[in-house]
């Protein structure tokens, strides 16, 4: 489960992502910097420790991407299956592999066939994807419109959290967008008795377990990575983000 916002407009890009996931799972390694090599872009993510992979992250040429679990039938089957890739290893790939310069998009001979559901976003300031990986039935994808944008996703057979989540972007729109430090509003919103479907989430297992932010604003030379991990299943508080890291961005010419 986890909820993600994205604005592309003139002035520039902002994606915010909470990340829900198990609370017996390890903690989140705080934001670094990956370097880069000949022809391949240099990225910054936070990281999750059981798998080292990530669930977003921004690369030295404008690029974002972030993935969200999917549930399908057939994922059933996929459970403590070894040998099974973890989704976290997607979003390296996708960093790695956008060059500036081409239209941002998944490249088509990425083979997804042994990872289980997701939800895919790659983007920049320019355009982007949607991409919509279904285990055992194939991938649909569709552009990111300008202007805002939700992704969201629910656990096993809880279409009702979803449906929650989107009624409270909508009216969180409808009020006028608001932003707390650059978080927008609807990223904190956990009203009481709703905990179990708040974009904010909290439940015996589980629980919203960080808040993180890519900016590229537009004319600027620089990407921004903000990481709010959230300790004991407190509030987090938008002032103060445990890491903010920044990116150069690389001019890129195209190839003649």
């Amino acid at each position: 489960m986890c909820t993600v916002t994205v604005r592309r407009d003139a002035g520039g890009l902002l994606l915010t992502m909470n990340r829900d996931e198990r609370l017996d799972r390890a903690g989140e390694e705080a934001p670094r910097r990956i370097p880069g090599e000949v022809d391949r872009p240099s990225w910054i993510a936070p990281f999750d420790g059981p798998s080292g992979g990530t669930w977003i992250g921004v690369n030295d040429r404008g690029v974002a991407a972030c993935v969200l679990n999917g549930y399908g039938p057939a994922d059933r089957d996929l459970r403590g299956r070894p040998g099974v890739p973890s989704r976290g290893s997607i979003i390296p790939r996708i960093l790695e592999d956008q060059d500036g310069v081409a239209p941002v998009a998944l490249r088509d001979a990425i083979d997804f066939s042994a990872y289980p559901s997701f939800t895919l976003l790659v983007v920049s300031a320019r355009g982007g994807e949607i991409v919509r990986w279904q285990h055992g039935e194939g991938i649909v994808r569709e552009p990111v419109p300008a202007g805002w944008s939700l992704l969201t996703s629910s656990s096993w057979d809880e279409p009702e959290v979803a449906r929650y989540r989107r009624d409270a972007f909508a009216s969180w729109l409808a009020e006028g967008a608001v932003e707390v430090e650059g978080i927008p509003l609807v990223h904190l919103h956990v009203p009481p008795g709703a905990e179990r479907c708040a974009p904010l989430m909290t439940r015996e297992d589980s629980a919203t377990r960080s808040i993180t932010q890519v900016r590229v604003p537009a004319g600027s030379a620089e990407a921004w990575l903000s990481w709010w991990p959230r300790v004991a299943g407190l509030p987090i508080d938008p002032h103060h983000p445990a890491a903010t890291l920044s990116l150069p961005l690389e001019t890129v010419t195209p190839h003649p």
